[in-house]
């Protein structure tokens, strides 16, 4: 007897495959674009976030911006140590603590980056963020945002000179403010450290008050072997997005500097 050939098998098989390979396609992974942004097991070396970093504010006391830094001693300060890209974090390569003071005129911000390289900037500082410089970002509007209100600003400072603590670029939201910001910049072998007062009437605040509530974030732009930028770190965002979404700063808090000192 003459056996019958069945061909429906076959062609399920191949109607299969053709849905298991379009499937494939359909939920394949998509490629990731740069700069890569590390897992969170990248950050665990890094040290525990601060929820809230601190404004000390005084009515009567204020730091001389003069490249000698005494006045900032003994107040607490937050670890700049997320990376956003340029591999895993690294204390020997690039780190920072950064501080914040205020009278009633001016914020004062005090940053001391360690850098196994570090660079004098001959970018303008709204493209400062090609090499060596840190950016501070700072608001007092509290609300739920992500583009940016009145009283949000950007201060990007650019160190200059190894041997001119007075050469210096600055920029407040990417326009040149050098001669409206003072800033001091000392170089040493292993980084660099950085003092500066920001006018209250370039930020839109008319004062600040203990218990206050604000937000910012604070930035280290490292480039290293005399090329562009090959790192990115921040105090709270792990993605580079401070500059457009306010939204992804981290929370901070005004003390009062004499009731600090006394504890």
């Amino acid at each position: 007897m003459k056996k019958t050939k069945y061909f429906f098998p076959k062609m399920g098989i191949g109607i299969l495959l053709t849905m298991f390979t379009s499937c494939l396609a359909i939920n394949a992974k998509k490629i990731v674009d740069a700069p890569y942004y590390p897992p969170e097991e990248a950050f665990a070396d890094a040290g525990e976030q601060e929820k809230n970093f601190k404004v000390y504010y005084s009515g009567s006391k204020s730091p001389v911006i003069d490249g000698e830094f005494n006045e900032w001693d003994g107040l607490d300060g937050i670890r700049v140590r997320r990376m956003v890209y340029g591999g895993m974090f690294n204390p020997e390569n690039t780190d920072g603590l950064f501080k914040v003071r205020a009278d009633d005129s001016y914020l004062y911000v005090f940053a001391d980056i360690i850098d196994d390289q570090p660079q004098e900037n001959k970018f303008p500082a709204p493209q400062g963020w090609r090499d060596d410089s840190i950016e501070f970002f700072f608001g007092t509007d509290t609300s739920y945002h992500t583009f940016y209100k009145s009283t949000d600003h950007r201060v990007r400072i650019v160190p200059q000179s190894k041997t001119n603590k007075s050469a210096y670029d600055v920029s407040l939201n990417d326009v040149s403010m050098n001669g409206s910001i003072k800033a001091a910049i000392v170089y040493s072998e292993h980084g660099y450290k950085i003092e500066a007062a920001v006018p209250f009437s370039l930020l839109s605040i008319k004062k600040l008050k203990p218990k206050q509530k604000v937000r910012g974030d604070f930035q280290i732009n490292d480039a290293d072997d005399g090329k562009e930028r090959s790192r990115l770190i921040h105090w709270n965002s792990s993605k580079d997005n401070t500059y457009v979404d306010a939204s992804s700063w981290g929370d901070g808090i005004v003390v009062d500097l004499a009731e600090a000192e006394n504890e």
